[in-house]
């Protein structure tokens, strides 16, 4: 598969530039992100602007958070987490973990349920024991 790294790298340069969006994220929130083009395994994003959606894990102010990408593709393995979003079930791929700057946010999707959050708070600290 051909990576689109010329085209993540002017994109990256826009988001860099932009204002931000928004203001004020919430934990267990689910947005729009752009991710990027990334390397070897490292989860992308797609389309245009290289988003998928991202599950807000940690937030540690209004710029910066720990986010947990999403996708719909299912897995069984620890390194996924099943979750219910708008009646959709997903995965929370809690080994793609990292720390985003809210610029890259664009589109509120919706919240995850408490239990679900706290399946995948819990998922995360086994994998890092």
């Amino acid at each position: 598969m051909l990576k689109r790294f010329l085209e993540w790298i002017h994109t990256k340069s826009k988001i860099d530039g932009k204002e931000r969006k928004i203001n004020s994220i919430l934990e267990g929130g689910v947005y729009w992100c752009s991710l990027g083009e990334n390397i070897g395994d490292e989860e992308n994003g797609k389309g245009d602007i290289f988003r998928r959606p991202v599950l807000i894990f940690k937030k540690f102010n209004n710029n910066i958070f720990w986010g947990i990408p999403m996708s719909t593709k299912n897995k069984e393995n620890k390194y996924y987490v099943k979750v219910l979003l708008k009646d959709v079930e997903q995965s929370a791929m809690i080994s793609q973990l990292r720390i985003l700057d809210t610029k890259r946010l664009d589109t509120y999707i919706g919240y995850i349920s408490k239990p679900d959050f706290i399946r995948i708070q819990n998922a995360v600290r086994n994998l890092i024991k």
